[in-house]
């Protein structure tokens, strides 16, 4: 049975965000690699990737050979504020199909969070949730019943499945440390 993963802002060959985000690698060629292998356990043929953005930093040639790396699953990519410099069609060849943004079951896929007004405006749409990339490990300001991060940094650098996304929407004790969160921050 095909599954649905989800993952953003890997960073291929940026040099920046190791330091940036204290990731844990030696070099950019190690997390790389870290990322692809983690891929590879989890995605099986037949499974749907949704990247939501800022995927590479690095020249055609490591770009051709990472997506040949992640060649096992349907990669969809939302595309992020740092995809601007590669056409759709380099995508596409790539083995990635780009998408701003994509509504899945009620719940809309992007790569920046949607602002607290979009969200309103969408619920009568029927979209209550958002999963997302972009701020990283930086997620303590987002009610974590709408909002939910799929930044490496946040699911272990590894592909994260749409049922545990779901249940961390539902999980009460985030959203009363986020509230309480809050509400220390306004007194």
């Amino acid at each position: 049975m095909s599954k649905e993963w989800f993952i953003a802002d890997p960073h291929f060959g940026h040099k920046n965000i190791l330091k940036y985000e204290s990731r844990p690698f030696i070099d950019t060629e190690h997390m790389d690699n870290v990322i692809i292998e983690k891929y590879n356990q989890i995605v099986s043929e037949g499974d749907t990737v949704f990247w939501l953005g800022d995927m590479f930093f690095c020249n055609s040639t490591r770009m051709d050979y990472i997506s040949k790396r992640l060649a096992k699953g349907r990669n969809i990519l939302v595309r992020g504020n740092h995809d601007k410099g590669i056409t759709d069609g380099k995508f596409l060849k790539l083995g990635f199909k780009p998408f701003k943004m994509i509504q899945l079951k009620g719940v809309m896929l992007t790569h920046e969070p949607i602002s607290d007004h979009n969200m309103r405006y969408l619920e009568q749409f029927g979209v209550r949730k958002n999963i997302h990339g972009h701020v990283h490990s930086q997620t303590e300001d987002f009610d974590p019943t709408k909002y939910q991060c799929v930044s490496v940094e946040k699911i272990n650098y590894s592909p994260i499945g749409l049922l545990e996304l779901l249940e961390r929407f539902n999980d009460e004790g985030a959203w009363v440390k986020w509230a309480e969160r809050q509400q220390s921050e306004t007194q």
